[in-house]
């Protein structure tokens, strides 16, 4: 099911709605700085009711078929702006939408238009803000969100990567360190499923610090949720992905705020500018929200070629081309291996213009190489490897990145001519004929003394997919490519203009707004050639995955990275960067099973792996132990139905993934408890189930009875190691 989403001149209907002026005057629990402290108005959709000011501030509103109104205000300002004369209110429609009209101005003079339309949308409230000013060009921050009376009864949720770390899992040794204020627990893993009650908090939308997705003050996904345990009700306020998404920030207050703010927009110019979110009801769970924006925007969560769930796996990050042991692997649940980057002649020119595939190229070389490869490699030589792995069930993605390019850049002149037959050997005089204005900031350096660039300037675009075009017809047996370095999309590039931002009062072009028109072109190509895309997601934002079938996060021994892949991935395989040393932070069945619970595959300790998990007994003994309860992950995808799973058991966490032919539930972190008691809820076919139980080590499963009773299952599930997987297989 797709929103419906709507121009500023349109309206969209929605069955079974109201829009009406309230005859009462109930007090708002909390101004608004707009000064609608009275209900005036009221918008209805089924399950939700917002009652509003004259000036189109939220007062309070209804949650569920209860009375009992939330205490829960909301407004939209523009920072520096008030509001000239009276606010116009207008229903657009019959009787669906409500309209608060208001010109606003600010110090500087400059002015504005600001319609705010709530419209009922199909069990939901539809917040438009459109803001239009015919003055020349102008940003301002724009804030909108809720403020809640009473936060000491409500939990909030989003996707963060942890909201503090306080619960993190420790290892006896740091835990004394942190204590002692020896260390920092940052990284530390902790359950990103798990509310928590309004605390001072203030996360990016997406990571934008240079350290990349590993530290915790970035969320994933456009939502958060306010949870009310003693009503069993539930609110989510959500950003539409689908719309423009430059800078945005989420405060969490003690005392009730719940607001994000946008920067970075371009007012002016005669433009509209449009922000979408929606207010949306549901059960008293995490779940409720999440389920939303999974149904309401699937394209941003499924994956563009479901082939992707068959390689999906374990991954590695390997230079090998030698055979493996492939009985073990497969036993280890093993996917692919995301090439090493090595065999390009530099960054950026992943695919030589080579006039056949038997013509050798000279590798970057700057990674030590195995025994039996040597200095050269060949189109041919790519694809024989990737036949290779895919004879024995396994996949091969190459190497690509869209961001960086050359190698050793820095104080080199430009060797060749424009003309040169041989041109694409010399990266400095590639990037000065081919590309021209492909760079933005030639200060920031990079992985091989590269330089940074812009995806969005036209000639690199076709130069990228132009890459593209070779791999699908030059490696055919490859499965298709992994992009590297997606942090550099959090900086804008002042010498380009996208039409939507301005960053120190000059237009500017997001990389953001390069990225999406890059993958608008590369995301079909590789698709419609059978071809999957994953990318080291090291910007974390719903949008940027939108052509991805897949992440494999660098930072996967990262608990916030972990976890916000995991958000991210959902519907999709989510692979995690693994070290030898990260399988004992606090231990290896911690480790396994923290994978377990998001739905992620650990790096396999695959032969030559780089700057991850390589063989050893110990590392190798755990990930057969824990193959089979990995494997049964495959093709993952949350299940997020009400109340679908739970357990009864102290300490012990569950999730429920379906999967093809039926569910995976795994059930983990039960310490030293010989079972946990797991209930079903709200699937089909529940009574008609079969179960089977895996367990860490165990060779094969073992069948568990089971017995319906009053639309629920509960399970008695035996656990080994604190962990067991279950398999429900439909019938």
């Amino acid at each position: 099911m797709k929103c419906s989403i709507f121009p500023a001149a349109l309206l969209v209907c929605a069955m079974n709605t109201q829009v009406f002026a309230s005859g009462s005057a109930d007090p708002a629990d909390a101004s608004s700085s707009r000064g609608a402290s009275e209900a005036k108005y009221e918008v209805r959709a089924r399950g939700i009711s917002l009652r509003l000011g004259k000036s189109g501030a939220i007062v309070d509103m209804r949650i569920g078929d209860s009375e009992a109104a939330w205490p829960v205000t909301g407004e939209t300002s523009l920072e520096g702006f008030q509001t000239e004369g009276e606010v116009e209110v207008t229903t657009a429609g019959p009787g669906d939408a409500l309209v608060f009209s208001s010109r606003q101005k600010d110090m500087r003079g400059h002015t504005c238009v600001v319609n705010e339309r709530f419209t009922p949308d199909k069990g939901r409230i539809r917040w438009d803000v459109v803001i239009t000013s015919a003055d020349a060009v102008w940003t301002t921050p724009v804030s909108f969100g809720l403020r809640c009376a009473t936060p000491e009864g409500r939990l909030i949720w989003t996707a963060w990567g942890s909201p503090d770390f306080s619960g993190a899992q420790l290892a006896p040794e740091l835990a004394a360190l942190v204590q002692a204020g020896k260390a920092s627990v940052s990284g530390a893993w902790s359950d990103p499923l798990v509310p928590t009650g309004f605390l001072n908090r203030r996360w990016h939308y997406g990571n934008v610090a240079q350290s990349c997705p590993v530290g915790d003050d970035y969320v994933a996904l456009p939502l958060v949720t306010l949870l009310a345990p003693a009503s069993d009700t539930g609110l989510s306020l959500v950003v539409a992905p689908d719309e423009v998404l430059l800078g945005m920030e989420l405060e969490v207050g003690a005392t009730g705020l719940v607001q994000y703010t946008r920067a970075n927009h371009r007012f002016g110019g005669g433009k509209t500018v449009a922000f979408t979110s929606f207010l949306v009801p549901h059960e008293a769970s995490w779940r409720g929200g999440l389920r939303f924006l999974t149904e309401c925007y699937p394209g941003y969560f499924e994956a563009h070629n479901p082939r992707v769930h068959q390689l999906g796996g374990c991954g590695a990050y390997s230079i090998c081309e030698s055979p493996v042991d492939v009985a073990k692997f497969k036993k280890m649940a093993f996917g692919f291996n995301w090439k090493l980057s090595d065999d390009f002649p530099y960054m950026g020119m992943f695919i030589p213009p080579v006039k056949d595939v038997d013509e050798k190229w000279t590798r970057s070389g700057d990674e030590k190489a195995p025994p039996e490869k040597g200095p050269t490699t060949s189109c041919r030589q790519m694809n024989d490897y990737a036949n290779y792995m895919k004879q024995n069930g396994f996949s091969v993605l190459d190497y690509f990145n869209v961001t960086e390019f050359g190698k050793n850049m820095y104080g080199r002149p430009a060797t060749a001519r424009a003309d040169d037959p041989a041109l694409w050997k010399d990266p400095v005089a590639y990037l000065k004929y081919k590309l021209p204005h492909a760079v933005f900031d030639p200060g920031i350096q990079t992985c091989y003394n590269a330089l940074i660039t812009d995806p969005g300037d036209p000639e690199y675009l076709s130069f990228m997919l132009e890459q593209a075009e070779r791999h699908i017809r030059l490696i055919p047996a490859s499965d298709g490519i992994c992009i590297d370095r997606t942090d550099w999309l959090r900086l804008y590039n002042p010498s380009a203009d996208d039409g939507v931002s301005m960053v120190n009062g000059k237009p500017a072009r997001s990389l953001f707004r390069s990225w999406a028109d890059l993958m608008a072109r590369l995301g079909p190509l590789m698709h419609q050639a059978d071809k999957v895309i994953f990318s080291n997601l090291m910007t974390m934002r719903l949008e940027l995955g939108k052509e991805l079938d897949g992440i494999y996060t660098e930072f996967g021994n990262n608990g916030n990275a972990l976890n916000a892949s995991a958000l991210l991935g959902t519907r999709k395989p989510v692979v995690a960067w693994t070290y030898n040393a990260t399988l004992r932070q606090p231990d290896p069945d911690a480790f396994m099973q923290r994978h377990l619970h998001l739905g992620a595959f650990p790096t396999a300790p695959y032969p030559h792996n780089n700057h991850c998990i390589n063989p050893e007994p110990t590392a190798d003994q755990l990930y057969l132990d824990y193959g089979t309860l990995l494997d049964a992950m495959r093709g993952k995808k949350w299940v997020l139905s009400p109340r679908c799973v739970e357990t009864t058991t102290p300490g012990v966490k569950v999730n429920l993934f379906e999967v093809p032919g039926g569910y995976a539930l795994p059930i983990t972190f039960g310490g030293k408890a010989a079972s946990a008691t797991v209930i079903l809820r709200n699937l089909p076919d529940l009574e008609r189930l079969r179960c089977e139980v895996l367990h860490p080590g165990a060779t094969k499963a073992s069948a568990l009875a089971t017995t319906p009773k009053d639309g629920s299952l509960s399970l008695e599930v035996p656990l080994q190691r604190g962990c067991a997987m279950l398999r429900l297989r439909n019938p």
